[in-house]
């Protein structure tokens, strides 16, 4: 079943685009929608091509440009939304497979994660303390408004000790934040457009890949474990480096503990409403991301997929299917 044709048009993607990047700005209620804004790019990009992925990402770049200030906003805009979609789907219709891809976008975060903390260090900028105090004006913006809502004493107080704990935790692993929400970001649409061409009939450019047999190098456990060290046992800069590479090397177990999920989703042929609601969990849940980051680390030395699932499966592995 090839898309109706104004599905995949440069012109309309990028409109899609343009909406699902600066709609959620206005109704925060629809902010989880945000992370689809790449999706119609991509999805022109591997149909289209790259005069098609141009077209597409031209609109909302030039929709960013006419509602921010100067270049920022539009320069972000690409950088965060469009620009990996159009390196991917130039790298796919070359032959590329996802997990190569996948693994390009990784090694771009984690460059530009490396990057940030040596131009910090460079100049000598604090980031935790920089962050730290950006989000301590806004502990003092919510306690403000409790108290202005008639927040006695003990409310504040109790606000207050919620509010310290996690806001530390952010100004310590904000960049890493920030990075693993880009990545994760675009395995998200990377893997949904690989879905969406193979059931539209462009099964030949993900020919031949089982992404639940995915595994990171055996050796990247011992980054994570070192890094693991740096955050618990160091100080200062090398304190904040090390847990931010750790939270960034985790995803990939994450994604694993995904792969080995979802091995056992069509092992025992679940039901496409049962894993749609696993997902969602993920969304709402933290200790179900940590339970899949939890499993991915631990098939290191147990091989969950080898010793309780099949994976030599012709079926589809993509989310949601039967």
């Amino acid at each position: 079943m090839r898309p109706l044709s104004w599905v995949t048009n440069p012109v309309f993607a990028g409109t899609q685009a343009l909406v699902l990047m600066i709609l959620p700005m206005g109704l925060p209620v629809l902010v989880p929608l945000q992370i689809f804004a790449p999706l119609p790019v991509l999805l022109t990009a591997l149909w289209g091509g790259a005069q098609s992925a141009w077209i597409g990402a031209t609109i909302p770049v030039v929709g960013a440009f006419l509602l921010g200030d100067g270049l920022r906003f539009p320069l972000t805009a690409f950088l965060l939304f469009f620009g990996f979609p159009m390196l991917a789907a130039h790298l796919i219709r070359a032959g590329w497979r996802v997990n190569q891809c996948l693994a390009s976008a990784f090694l771009l975060g984690m460059g530009a994660l490396l990057l940030l903390f040596v131009w910090s260090l460079v100049m000598g900028l604090d980031m935790q303390a920089e962050t730290a105090l950006q989000l301590d004006g806004f502990k003092n913006k919510v306690l403000a408004a409790i108290a202005k809502e008639g927040g006695n004493a003990v409310v504040l107080t109790e606000a207050r000790a919620v509010l310290t704990p996690i806001l530390d935790m952010l100004s310590l692993l904000m960049p890493a934040f920030v990075v693993s929400g880009w990545f994760l970001m675009h395995v998200v649409n990377l893997l949904a457009a690989r879905f969406l061409v193979r059931r539209w009939g462009g099964e030949g450019l993900f020919a031949g890949e089982d992404l639940t047999e995915w595994r990171p190098p055996f050796q990247l456990v011992w980054v994570v474990i070192a890094s693991g060290v740096f955050a618990y046992a160091a100080q200062g800069f090398s304190r904040q480096l090390g847990a931010n590479l750790f939270l960034l090397f985790t995803i990939l177990y994450f994604l694993q503990g995904m792969a080995i999920i979802q091995a056992g989703f069509r092992h025992h042929a679940v039901a496409g409403v049962w894993r749609t609601l696993f997902y969602l969990a993920l969304f709402f849940w933290h200790q179900v991301v940590l339970f899949v980051a939890a499993v991915g680390l631990f098939d290191i030395w147990v091989d969950f997929r080898k010793r309780f699932f099949r994976t030599s499966h012709d079926g589809d592995d993509s989310p949601g299917s039967e």
